[in-house]
């Protein structure tokens, strides 16, 4: 798992216009029954990061201060094998009260009835946040998990190198064909135009898909499960970068055997104009505009036949049914899905806020930035992702796509080849 996966509020006159609303909603939902006294809750995470930890602790800490009788227990979980201990956690009676967690991993919890129903207790937060992400943590019609914040796959631009191009930076849109012809036009004979890890590509295919429609499965409330689908919908981003690599080569091919993170410093020390990845690596470039002077922004998402739209799979915060305290651990969430904390809990991970109130506050100190103004706008482009609701596309993904399109992108197998062994790959697993 991903901590920062991820996962991406874009109309800013909307934000603003809720704002106020949202303060005096989530004001009044914070209170903690009167009842509760000498309670302990247990809340498990898997952050690992200094920045995020230490906004984490300012939260607990602060809670507790002002909830001397309903006090929380921080504990931080090895992110490498965190899962594994949920589960263990869960079949042994022993679960934490509160736990972090990506929505994507809480499906099966939720239909082995491990997760307590929070629909009730956070319906006030509802209107707070785009609907598409708070369908990502709903399973037939109930909330199981709040969605905490998540990221975008974003284009990064090294503006001073567009300016030497005489190429102009994208506002406002973008579309695939544009992100297309910009790559050409900023490739020459010593640099590719774009950098783009695809070591693990198969989230990043599906989660932008949307862009042209794809869907990927079918049929998730029938009897018999989901089934896979692949047609040329789902086939258009994979599709388009393979082009982009083998035929307008314009994709640096030593890039896309990389992992996330491995492009940033030659993407700093101007080694190509656009470098592709998650939305947090704006975390690193703030750094270097601090430190080297580097002058970078972010593109708007690329857009398809169909919208701009990306899948999310964001972090949530849920509630374990074992939990004696549920109401408790409920007020506990509200208080961190308080715009203040929500907002320094994003920012430390360098994720985008759930909520507008949250994303509305992270713009305001995030304003001189033009690149972060653009990643927080972006999140009103989020909606369920195609894989969250599929129990069994973890195992698919990890032993089937991604080692499918991992050969794809590397140009070791056909179009009909990846095809055939995606789908071969979904029967041999159902």
């Amino acid at each position: 798992m991903n901590p920062r996966s991820t996962t991406k509020f874009r109309k800013r006159a909307s934000i603003l216009s809720v704002f106020a609303l949202l303060v005096s909603l989530l004001g009044a939902t914070l209170a903690v029954p009167a009842k509760a006294a000498g309670i302990e809750l247990t809340y498990w995470s898997f952050h690992y990061l200094k920045a995020t930890t230490e906004a984490t602790e300012k939260i607990v800490a602060n809670w507790n201060k002002e909830n001397p009788n309903v006090k929380v227990k921080i504990v931080y979980v090895d992110v490498n094998n965190y899962l594994d201990k949920l589960t263990t956690s869960f079949a042994g009676g022993t679960a934490p009260d509160i736990f972090t967690s990506e929505a994507a991993s809480i499906v099966s919890y939720s239909k082995g009835g491990y997760l307590a129903d929070l629909t009730r207790e956070m319906s006030r937060l509802k209107s707070t946040m785009p609907a598409g992400l708070w369908k990502v943590s709903s399973f037939g019609g109930r909330l199981y998990g709040v969605p905490l914040m998540t990221q975008t796959y974003t284009a990064f631009a090294n503006v001073d190198k567009f300016k030497k191009a005489g190429v102009e930076i994208p506002k406002n849109t973008m579309t695939w064909d544009e992100l297309r012809t910009l790559a050409k036009k900023l490739t020459t004979t010593n640099e590719y135009g774009l950098a783009w890890a695809l070591r693990q590509p198969a989230a990043l295919f599906m989660i932008m898909s949307t862009n042209f429609g794809g869907t990927y499965f079918r049929g998730l409330t029938s009897s018999g499960g989901a089934s896979l689908s692949i047609t040329n919908k789902e086939l258009e981003v994979p599709t388009r970068i393979h082009q982009m690599i083998y035929e307008d080569k314009s994709i640096d091919p030593a890039s896309i055997v990389l992992g996330g993170g491995a492009n940033i410093a030659p993407f700093i020390a101007g080694k190509t104009a656009i470098m592709f990845g998650a939305s947090y690596v704006a975390s690193d470039l703030d750094i270097a505009a601090k430190e080297k002077g580097f002058n970078w922004t972010a593109l708007p998402l690329p857009a398809g036949s169909v919208s701009n739209q990306q899948g999310a799979n964001p972090q949530t915060l849920s509630v374990s049914s074992q939990s004696k305290y549920k109401k408790e651990s409920a007020a506990f969430i509200r208080y961190m899905m308080r715009d203040d904390n929500l907002t320094s809990m994003a920012l430390a991970e360098a994720l985008i806020p759930s909520t507008t109130g949250a994303a509305k506050t992270a713009l305001d100190l995030k304003k001189s930035s033009p690149g972060w103004t653009q990643i927080l706008n972006d999140a009103g482009a989020l909606t369920v992702a195609p894989f969250v609701q599929v129990p069994a596309y973890q195992k698919w993904k990890d032993t089937v796509a991604q080692p499918t399109w991992q050969q794809w992108v590397q140009g070791r197998i056909t179009r009909a080849e990846m095809v055939k062994r995606l789908n071969d790959g979904w029967k041999s697993i159902r």
